[in-house]
């Protein structure tokens, strides 16, 4: 019965929180999703709280898959002792982000900051470093232990996607790739959030796995002979 809670809780948790990110970007600013990075949404949009919610919820989803891990429901080999500790890097960088608000959107602004500041600031791009390395190595793991212990093609394919959507999210996150599709004035803001898209759709595949094996129907008993 536990674990079709933690199942729950994931799936609620984790359109929960697209739905509050959503809502977060909402209202009436001078924002530009496809420039300003989420974190600059949360210390400056007028619904900057539901940004922090996002972040809170998400953390949830990561403990429940966590837990879902270690209570063996996607398997058993050693990655299910590495996948929780990179769940819980993960978990860290958002808390830290959260934490922590962004207090200069630009090199220019903080170089003319005051010490505090500076500060929040250092704290803040910690937390976004730990949160992203952690969530690419999590889902890239998540993936590998999929395979590793599918039953049938099905799941080894949906845990090859896993690691490739985690896999994807650095490219999405670090090369110049709007430009080649011609979004030539998009901004880091376009390519966060394709990258943290990419994870979301990763964790949303491996919710759909640890479901099918809890929730997939008993099979009836045969009579021998």
């Amino acid at each position: 019965m536990h674990k079709r809670i933690l199942i729950m809780i994931g799936w609620l948790t984790l359109f929960s929180a697209l739905i509050a990110m959503i809502i977060g970007h909402s209202g009436s600013h001078d924002l530009n999703w496809t420039i300003n990075q989420i974190s600059t949404y949360a210390a400056g949009a007028p619904h900057d709280r539901w940004i922090t919610a996002s972040m809170l919820l998400s953390c949830l989803t990561l403990v429940s898959i966590s837990l879902m891990v270690s209570s063996k429901i996607l398997g058993d080999n050693y990655l299910t002792y590495m996948a929780p500790l990179f769940a819980g890097a993960t978990i860290a960088g958002l808390l830290t982000l959260a934490g922590y608000e962004e207090t200069a959107g630009s090199m220019r602004i903080l170089r003319s900051s005051g010490f505090e500041a500076i500060r929040q600031q250092s704290f803040h791009d910690a937390g976004l470093l730990i949160f992203f390395y952690s969530a690419v190595a999590l889902a890239v793991v998540l993936g590998i232990l999929i395979m590793a212990q599918a039953s049938g093609w099905k799941e080894k394919i949906i845990g090859g996607v896993v690691a490739l959507l985690g896999t994807a999210a650095f490219p999405l996150m670090t090369t110049a790739w709007p430009g080649l599709i011609g979004l030539l004035s998009a901004g880091p803001g376009l390519k966060q959030r394709a990258s943290l898209l990419s994870i979301w759709l990763a964790i949303l595949l491996v919710l759909a796995v640890a479901s099918s094996k809890i929730f997939q129907p008993s099979r009836p008993l045969t009579r021998r002979g």
